[in-house]
């Protein structure tokens, strides 16, 4: 469940900076008085708070897949006992690794 809330808090701050972003173009793009002195930090701030939020899109993402892969190639048996370890660990006790 935590991979879908960091997913979450990426697309929000993906979409912070996207807003950041935005407000600094409609600083600029103002004919009477471009405001290019007070634009040029809001664009560095989003395009940083804009990275933040991919690199946390894609921990969240390569969490869930290396979770989900583990789970294929080392699947737990089906007795129900919590904590008795991964799958690679119960097979190597039951001796079918030797």
């Amino acid at each position: 469940m935590s991979y879908w809330i960091r997913e979450l808090a990426g697309w929000l701050i993906v979409g912070v900076g996207l807003l950041l972003i935005y407000v600094a173009y409609s600083m600029l793009e103002d004919y009477r008085t471009p405001r290019i002195l007070e634009a040029w930090p809001l664009v560095i701030g989003g395009i940083f708070v804009f990275r933040g939020g991919i690199h946390l899109l894609k921990v969240a993402v390569a969490a869930r897949v290396c979770t989900q892969a583990q789970d294929r190639l080392y699947p737990s048996q089906e007795t129900g006992v919590r904590g008795e370890g991964t799958g690679a660990q119960v097979r190597q006790r039951e001796g079918v690794w030797k």
